[in-house]
């Protein structure tokens, strides 16, 4: 296989996880980090889907296109291979795809409002310039959540007729039990074992005998979480890993008297930038089951994507997520004070 093949393997890969960063929802990592964060610290003031995405679009993008100028000069084909390449072939497969159906147009639709809904939920804060949030106007915006949002988006496809097969709807419960319940149930069992960690006191306990970091300055802590997770998820579910390293995390951040945001967003971050192993990701699997490269061929690159992403994430959180989050790093929130 040429090495142009490889490289564009690794790409749709490598880029499925870097993209998926960018939203709560885009990678399993993001959400386990929104419910453990809020088991962990009850007090402490939610992330919206407008605050993570407005941190970490940015981070995905410049990750995005080091990636793509990495795997560009390290894949290269030959210019006589462009020589070979009909443009007309391409015209042909986009014209196969045929006409946006009206079915295509209402799911697409609703994805947009789904996204916009989910933007704008919480109040949008720009400096000093505040967007209020469109759950602000109800009565009880508390029980106003992105859970619910996506279920109020997703109920109305059941009554929405197909036009094509008479009869149907646009969704049915049929399709609807083909959910992978397994992944489910996979972030049910690890939010129960982060509420064990907290409850049993483990996290705390895991935090002191960690304690002894407090002397190091939060960038090589940052750095050091960020390296640890990106390796030891190589080798380990990336949702599994997250869901137990993220109490361990926010107990050792109430040992130092540091914000726990700090330790446990590049936690986060970094459970999906594993690049060299085919059971890091779920896309790093799939393009491994295509048969069409070795291990060697991703270890080699993804060692060094591995890396830089290390830097990427700690650099991101420490001068950009701090303004996004409100993180003072010389104070302890109240929020994470234990009572």
């Amino acid at each position: 296989m040429s090495k142009y093949s490889i490289g564009l393997l690794l790409g749709v890969a490598y880029s499925a996880s870097i993209g998926g960063i960018a939203t709560m929802v885009g990678t399993p990592p993001n959400l386990s980090f929104v419910r453990i964060s809020q088991i962990s610290f009850p007090e402490a003031p939610a992330i919206s889907f407008a605050e993570w995405f407005f941190f970490a679009f940015p981070v995905s993008l410049v990750f995005l296109a080091i990636t793509w100028l990495y795997l560009y000069y390290r894949f290269r084909p030959d210019k006589s291979l462009w020589k070979q390449i009909d443009r007309s072939s391409f015209r042909e497969q986009y014209r196969q795809l045929g006409r946006i159906t009206i079915e295509q147009k209402i799911i697409l639709t609703d994805f947009i409002l789904l996204a916009l809904l989910w933007l704008t939920r919480s109040d949008i804060t720009l400096g000093n310039f505040v967007i209020a949030g469109w759950s602000g106007i109800l009565k009880t915006p508390a029980f106003i959540n992105d859970g619910t949002v996506a279920i109020m988006m997703s109920v109305p496809l059941f009554f929405i007729p197909s036009r094509s097969e008479k009869g149907k709807f646009l969704m049915d419960w049929t399709t609807a039990t083909k959910l992978q319940w397994n992944i489910v149930l996979l972030f049910g069992g690890g939010f129960a074992l982060a509420t064990g960690f907290i409850e049993s006191g483990l996290s705390e306990w895991f935090g002191n005998q960690l304690s002894w970091v407090s002397g190091i300055h939060p960038i090589f802590i940052i750095a050091l979480i960020a390296l640890m997770m990106t390796f030891l998820t190589e080798l380990t579910s990336n949702t599994a890993t997250t869901e137990m390293m993220l109490p361990i995390l926010a107990g050792l951040s109430i040992s130092i008297e540091i914000n726990p945001m700090l330790l446990m967003i590049p936690a986060t971050l970094a459970a999906s930038m594993a690049f060299i192993l085919p059971v890091a990701t779920p896309p790093n699997a799939i393009i491994f089951g295509t048969g069409r490269l070795r291990i060697a061929d991703m270890a080699k690159t993804g060692l060094i994507l591995n890396l830089i992403g290390v830097i990427i994430i700690t650099l991101a959180t420490y001068f950009y997520g701090i303004l996004v989050f409100g993180i003072d790093v010389t104070v302890f929130p109240n929020w994470a004070i234990i009572n």
